[in-house]
């Protein structure tokens, strides 16, 4: 059965129009049962080999946690919260892999990495005992064959938060230093389900393998992007061009010169300036340039940083990165890292800005054509400096979160006081980390880049909260704007999501 087949779950999704309840004393049991549901649902549609009655499943029949685990789970019963308590009576106890993130539920005992309740963290953390309960484990294979995370939630405070690895805790602990990192879990289950919607994250039979030969759990693959996204990137791409125009028509009016503008439909990129710099087809940076409309009047969009050129052999010529090879022997002698995507150099900057250095082992690109040992191979040219400016993320499409629509802004300096959207201050000498995630409380990577959707929305806020000065040809200033983020790290942070 199709997933189109069963009922509707869009009144129980948290969207901005449906928030979260507040008026109520615990979780909001009967929605995230809803959610959970729903999950389960998916995969049982997945997997059935005819038709299972959709109406029966929406009612939540069949094993709970409860009936799953029989007295040793009553004999903890008391010590839920009512609400937790009314959740796993409802929820439905999944017999595979209830995310891409997600292994199974916990066992009812103190157990420290497979148990339901995390009296270890919550003793290290100054929390009350009993007070942090583990919802659901995370999965080896999802999460980079790290073990013991999970989904936490706080029995005192009803939020959850999902750790790939219990270290990770220090990252949201102590809770109230660390709001960004607690949801209600509702908030988490839709999170998810938004992903399966954007087709980031998409559901098949267990035994139907994944698209380049990726990571699959259970039902769950994590695909390096997703229809949806391209075009919510070209929306926000739109949405920040559109906020430059209005500035630039209230400060400056529409004087410009059209004679050198392009087509009001002219894209970014041609498919031939695509084909001599070599970017990938299919990629999402190649879907992205083709559908992105190039502005009229508007050369600068961000301080320092310019479209890239429409000239096809300027563009071609000034990838640092789409010329070396896509299969990088290992220092075995016997395997091969293969299907490297790699980044493409999307929005330039200023002539004679300082290059950035790339050579060291905290960049972001280099490990990708590395021998697995830490060195590049004889034969390959590796870059060791490069222009700043904002860059596609270089993935390989088989490995666990892959994520093509990410990107890295390069810049040539440090950015010591700036913060991550987890809040953590940024330390690191490669300045590739401003607008950055961090620790991912709806589960993840931290080091799984920030999405260039996310980037030009919040470019757009600057602008349009006049953050960010427009001139004649679009936002004023140089790269060196981007160093106020370590006074005003506010604007220069995205708000956490997945």
């Amino acid at each position: 059965m199709a997933a189109s087949q069963l009922l509707s779950i869009d009144d129980q999704l948290v969207t901005p129009d449906n928030p979260p309840r507040t008026d109520l004393d615990g979780m909001d049991q009967s929605r995230c049962a809803a959610l959970h549901n729903y999950l389960v649902d998916l995969c049982l549609a997945a997997d059935a080999d005819g038709q299972i009655d959709a109406a029966a499943a929406g009612q939540g029949r069949g094993a709970t946690y409860f009936s799953t685990h029989g007295d040793a789970a009553e004999a903890v019963r008391s010590r839920l919260h009512p609400s937790l308590a009314a959740f796993l009576a409802a929820a439905r106890h999944p017999d595979a892999p209830l995310f891409y993130f997600v292994d199974c539920m916990p066992l009812p005992n103190d157990d420290e990495f497979t148990g339901l309740f995390d009296n270890g963290t919550a003793d290290n953390e100054d929390e009350p005992e009993d007070s942090i309960v583990r919802l659901y484990l995370s999965h080896m294979d999802a999460c980079d064959g790290k073990g013991g995370g999970g989904m936490l939630y706080h029995q005192r405070r009803h939020l959850a938060c999902f750790f790939v690895h219990p270290d990770d805790t220090e990252l949201a602990f102590p809770v109230d230093e660390h709001p960004q990192s607690w949801h209600p879990l509702e908030t988490i289950l839709s999170n998810w389900i938004d992903l399966i919607r954007l087709g980031k994250v998409t559901i098949s039979p267990t035994d139907q393998p994944a698209l380049y030969g990726g990571v699959k759990i259970g039902n769950w693959e994590w695909r390096p992007y997703g229809d949806g996204q391209i075009a919510g990137c070209v929306a926000a791409w739109h949405r920040l061009c559109d906020a430059i125009e209005v500035r630039r028509r209230q400060i400056h009016g529409a004087t410009i010169d059209p004679d050198d503008s392009p087509s009001p439909h002219e894209p970014l990129l041609t498919p031939a300036a695509m084909d001599a710099a070599q970017i990938p087809n299919p990629s999402f940076a190649r879907a992205f340039l083709s559908l992105a409309r190039r502005p009229q009047h508007i050369r600068q969009i961000a301080p320092g940083l310019s479209l890239p050129p429409a000239d096809t052999e300027a563009f071609a010529a000034a990838q640092p990165f789409t010329h070396l090879p896509r299969r990088v022997p290992q220092w075995d002698g016997r395997t091969v890292r293969e299907g490297i995507v790699p980044p493409v150099y999307l929005f330039f900057s200023e002539a004679g800005a300082p290059p950035v250095d790339i050579s060291g082992w905290r960049s972001a690109f280099r490990g990708h054509w590395t021998d697995g040992h830490g060195a590049v191979p004889e034969g390959i040219a590796f870059p060791s400096r490069v222009p700043p400016g904002v860059y596609s993320e270089c993935v390989v499409r088989s490995e666990p979160e892959a994520t093509e629509e990410g990107f890295r802004l390069l810049l040539p300096f440090s950015l010591y006081g700036a913060h991550l959207s987890s809040g953590k201050e940024i330390q690191d000498q490669a300045a590739d980390e401003l607008f950055q995630h961090g620790f991912k409380p709806f589960g993840g990577d931290p080091h799984r880049p920030q999405r260039l959707e996310q980037l030009l929305g919040h470019w757009a806020g600057l602008v349009e909260r006049g953050v960010w000065a427009v001139g004649p040809r679009g936002v004023m200033g140089s790269v060196e704007v981007f160093e106020d983020a370590k006074v005003d790290w506010g604007s220069y942070a995205i708000p956490s999501s997945w």
